[in-house]
C-alpha cells in the first residue's frame, strides 16, 4: 500500500489528496456505528504517522455532528509527514470543534475521559507495524482494550494497531476492534480474527497505480545496516563474455556496481580478462585459458561464494557452452542462489532447469525461443502482450521480465507490473546487459526478487531517459544513482526533513 500511495502521486494523484478521501470514508464508518450503536461521544487516538492523518481528517468531517476529542500519540513537533502535519495544523484551527491533547507520556493517560459508550477511532499505527510496541503507546493500548470490556466499540484506520496487514502477525499488544474500514482493498493479513467488521473504503487510488512500476516500487529496498561490514550488501558473479565479446559482462558489471552492491566478480576467457579489467578497478576479474565458456572450466566455488548470479551477456552460443549453463543451473539450485539470465544464455537455457530463484529477461524474439510462443509487439495490442505473458507465468516458477517499449515483469503467483520509463535510444547494444546487472544488484537489496525486477527496470529506463539527449553507456551508467535519488526525493515529497534545530 506504500508503494501504492507514492505511485499514486508519480500519476498525479496526490497523497494529501488519497489522505482526505481515506479520512472522510473513516468518518462515514464512524458516524454509521455511532448512530446504530447509540454511542455518546467518539474519541479519536491518532498516531503521528499517515494513519494519525487519516485519523485527523476523520475528526474533521466528524465535528460537523458534533464535538470531538483526538488524542495524539506523542508529540505534534515530531509529526513526519507533510500531509499528516497539514491536517494537524487545520485541528489546531479549529478549538471549539476538536478538542486536542498530546498523550507525552504513560501518565497522560489518566487524564483520557472514556466512558462505556463512547466509540474510539483507532488510527495510531498503519502499514509499518513490526516488533514491540513502546510506552506510552503500550500501556495506551492496554488501557483501550480494559475500556472495551466495559463496553467501548472500537474502529480501526486501515490497521488494527499492533497487527501487521501483510502477515496477521500481532505485537507483544495489539487491539481487537469491533470494525475495521480498510483503506482501498483487503489486506492479506486482515480477517474478521483480527479486525473485526471489515468495510472496504475506496480512497481514489487509480487502478494504474498498482499496476505500473514507478518510484514507490523503491520502498521494496532494505535499509543498510549501520554495523555492515564489506560483502555484506550485495556479491555478484558475472559470467559472460567470449573470444568475441568483452563490453557485454562488463556493462552488466557495471550495472550492479551502480546498484550499490559491495562487491563484483567476473568469469571471463582470458583473452578478454585484460579489457574487461580496464572498464572498473572495483571488479574482480577471474579469467580461464579457453576462448569460451566451457563445463571443464567453470567454478562452482565461485558460484557458491556470491549472491546472485549473472550469467549470459557476450557469452556466445557456442554447443560446449550449452553444457556450461546446465553446470551453472545445478550449481546455483545445489547453493540456493538466485541467477539472473540475459542474453546468449537464454538461447542455451533448459526450461526445466529454471526455480523461484531464477529471473529471466527476454525481449520478444527470445521469449519465442524459450517459450515458443510469439506475442505482439505493438502498443494497441499490449494489453493482449499483458495476457499471454501472464498465462505463460503461471506455468513456470521463475520471474519474468519482457523488454520491449513498455517492459512486463511478472511471476507464477499472478503478480504483473509494467514499466514505461525508457526511450526508443535504448536499442543501442548493452543497454540491456546493464539491466542485467541493476536487477541482480537489486536482488540483493529487496524484499523479493519480483521487486528487484522492477527496480531494475524502471532505473534503467529512468537513467535512460536522463541520457536521453547525449545517449551513450556511458552516461546511461553515469545517470543511474541520479535516477535513485530522484526516486528516493520523490518518496520523501511527504516527509519533512528535520534539521539539527528542530
Amino acid at each position: 500500500m506504500s508503494i501504492t500511495d507514492v505511485n499514486s502521486e508519480y500519476l498525479g494523484v496526490s497523497r494529501i489528496l488519497l489522505m482526505e478521501n481515506a479520512g472522510r470514508g473513516l468518518a462515514e464508518l464512524a458516524w454509521e456505528v455511532y448512530n446504530s450503536a447509540n454511542r455518546s461521544d467518539i474519541v479519536i487516538f491518532a498516531g503521528k504517522g499517515g494513519n494519525g492523518g487519516d485519523g485527523m481528517v476523520a475528526a474533521r468531517h466528524l465535528s460537523r455532528n458534533l464535538p470531538i476529542r483526538l488524542y495524539l500519540v506523542g508529540v505534534h513537533k515530531d509529526i513526519t509527514k507533510r500531509s499528516t502535519l497539514q491536517n494537524w495544523k487545520i485541528l489546531q484551527n479549529m478549538q471549539e470543534s476538536v478538542e486536542l491533547v498530546e498523550l507525552k507520556q504513560v501518565g497522560d493517560i489518566k487524564k483520557i475521559k472514556i466512558n462505556s459508550t463512547s466509540l474510539i477511532v483507532d488510527s495510531i499505527l498503519g502499514t509499518g507495524i513490526s516488533g514491540i510496541l513502546r510506552e506510552p503507546l503500550a500501556t495506551l493500548v492496554h488501557s483501550i482494550r480494559k475500556w472495551q470490556e466495559n463496553g467501548v466499540i472500537v474502529i480501526s484506520a486501515d490497521t488494527p494497531t499492533g497487527i501487521d496487514p501483510n502477515t496477521g502477525e500481532s505485537a507483544n499488544v495489539f487491539l481487537s476492534p469491533q470494525w475495521t474500514g480498510i483503506f482501498h482493498k483487503q489486506k492479506n493479513g486482515l480477517s474478521s480474527k483480527n479486525a473485526g467488521k471489515i468495510r472496504i473504503i475506496p480512497i481514489g487510488v487509480p487502478p494504474e497505480a498498482e499496476r505500473i512500476i514507478g518510484p514507490g516500487d523503491l520502498l521494496a529496498l532494505r535499509s543498510r545496516s549501520l554495523w555492515s561490514k564489506k560483502g555484506d550488501n550485495g556479491r555478484i558473479l558475472v559470467i559472460g563474455g567470449s573470444e568475441t565479446y568483452s563490453g557485454a559482462p562488463a556493462l552488466a558489471a557495471m550495472g550492479a556496481v551502480q546498484s550499490g552492491v559491495d562487491l563484483v566478480s567476473i568469469i571471463t576467457p582470458q583473452k578478454v580478462s585484460s579489457a574487461i579489467r580496464s572498464y572498473s578497478p572495483e571488479f574482480i576479474v577471474y579469467d580461464y585459458a579457453t576462448p569460451h565458456l566451457t563445463e571443464e572450466v567453470l567454478s562452482t566455488e565461485l558460484i557458491k561464494q556470491n549472491d546472485v548470479i549473472v550469467l549470459g551477456p557476450g557469452l556466445g552460443q557456442h554447443s560446449d557452452t550449452q553444457d556450461a549453463v546446465s553446470k551453472v543451473m545445478t550449481s546455483v539450485k545445489k547453493f540456493d542462489k538466485l541467477i539472473v539470465i540475459d542474453a546468449d544464455a537464454l538461447k542455451l537455457l533448459d526450461m526445466a532447469e529454471v526455480t523461484s530463484n531464477t529471473i529471466l529477461t527476454p525481449h520478444a524474439g527470445e521469449f519465442a525461443v524459450l517459450t515458443d510462443i510469439s506475442i505482439p509487439s505493438s502498443t494497441h495490442e499490449f494489453h493482449k502482450r499483458c495476457q499471454m505473458v501472464q498465462e505463460v507465468s503461471t506455468q513456470f516458477p521463475n520471474v519474468w521480465v519482457i523488454k520491449g517499449h513498455w517492459d512486463i515483469v511478472t511471476d507464477n503467483s499472478g503478480l504483473m507490473k509494467i514499466n514505461k520509463t525508457g526511450t526508443p535510444r535504448m536499442t543501442r547494444g548493452g543497454t540491456g546487459d546493464v539491466l542485467a546487472g541493476l536487477i541482480a544488484g537489486f536482488v540483493t537489496q529487496a524484499e523479493i526478487p519480483f521487486y528487484a525486477a522492477c527496480i531494475g527496470t524502471y532505473i534503467n529506463g529512468r537513467s535512460g531517459e536522463l541520457a536521453e539527449r547525449n545517449f551513450n553507456l556511458s552516461n546511461l551508467l553515469r545517470q543511474i544513482p541520479v535516477a535513485l535519488q530522484e526516486g528516493f526525493d520523490f518518496i520523501q515529497n511527504d516527509s519533512i526533513i528535520k534539521t539539527a534545530s528542530q
